[in-house]
């Protein structure tokens, strides 16, 4: 089932993201507490979070926050995370997530901007956003 995370979601949206950060590629930065603690409740206050539950648990989870580019007044919703566990990976519910993201979006007259920055399977995942009909922008690149 899809819903918006609530507070009482915290503790196990915290414990979703280091399965997420387990998962990231070498020399990723380390996860402080405090901090990741505190970007989730940035998330569940002033952002949106969405879940999918399975059985009661968690399933995966998408987080967006409103913002700009540094140079225009234009609002997009852009994604903080967006991760399923592997259990769930060939099911649905990565595309429901998506989609009730860009849902949220357009209710609010925004676009969305989605990245996989730390991803080890990269390509997947630019065929999954493609089939749900987003482009491909731009590249990250950082100190080896």
């Amino acid at each position: 089932m899809i819903r918006l995370a609530t507070v009482e979601d915290l503790s196990e949206i915290y414990m979703m993201l280091n399965v997420m950060h387990s998962e990231t590629i070498e020399g990723t930065s380390p996860i402080d507490s405090e901090k990741l603690t505190s970007a989730i409740n940035n998330a569940l206050h002033k952002g949106v979070v969405i879940v999918f539950d399975v059985n009661g648990k968690i399933a995966g989870s998408i987080a967006g926050v409103e913002t700009s580019d540094w140079w225009s007044k234009e609002k997009y919703l852009a994604d903080m995370w967006f991760f399923v566990y592997k259990e769930h990976r060939r099911s649905n519910i990565a595309a429901k997530l998506i989609k009730s993201f860009m849902r949220v979006a357009k209710e609010a007259q925004f676009k969305i901007k989605l990245g996989h920055v730390y991803s080890r399977d990269g390509e997947r995942k630019d065929k999954f956003y493609e089939r749900l009909g987003l482009s491909k922008v731009g590249s990250l690149y950082t100190e080896a």
